[in-house]
C-alpha cells in the first residue's frame, strides 16, 4: 500500500519532530489562554475602580463649605464662594476668614477654579 510506505518512510526521527511541534502548540495555546484570561482580570480591576466620591478640597468653599460656583481671590490670595466672602464683609468683618490678616474688599474672579468646578 503506498499510503503505508509514506508513513513508513516518513521516519522516526520527523515523528519526533512532529510531537516537539505538537508540544510547542500546546505551549502556544496555554500561553494564549493564560494571556487572554490575565487581560480579563485587569479589564476587571479597571471597571472596579471606583471614582473619587468627594471633590477636592480647593473646590470646596472654606467659609460655606460648598463647591464654588463663582470662586474669587481676595486680597490674602485665597479663593472663596463670591456670595459667602461678600456675606463676610457685609457683617463687618475687614480680615481674611483663613488668616485672620486685615484685607480690602476686592474680589477678583477666580476662572482656574471655576472651570475645574464646572468639570466636577
Amino acid at each position: 500500500n503506498l499510503h503505508e510506505n509514506e508513513i513508513q518512510n516518513f521516519g522516526i526521527e520527523n515523528i519526533h519532530e512532529l510531537h516537539s511541534f505538537i508540544d510547542l502548540l500546546k505551549q502556544l495555546q496555554k500561553s494564549e489562554l493564560n494571556n487572554k484570561q490575565n487581560q480579563q482580570k485587569k479589564s476587571t480591576i479597571m471597571i472596579d475602580i471606583d471614582p473619587p466620591t468627594n471633590p477636592p478640597e480647593y473646590l470646596i468653599c472654606p467659609l460655606n463649605h460648598k463647591i464654588m460656583l463663582d470662586p474669587v481671590v481676595t486680597q490674602d490670595g485665597n479663593t472663596y464662594e463670591r456670595k459667602a466672602i461678600e456675606e463676610w464683609f457685609k457683617n463687618g468683618n475687614n480680615t481674611s476668614p483663613i488668616t485672620g490678616e486685615q484685607i480690602e474688599t476686592f474680589l477678583i474672579p477666580n476662572k482656574l477654579v471655576k472651570n475645574q468646578c464646572e468639570k466636577w
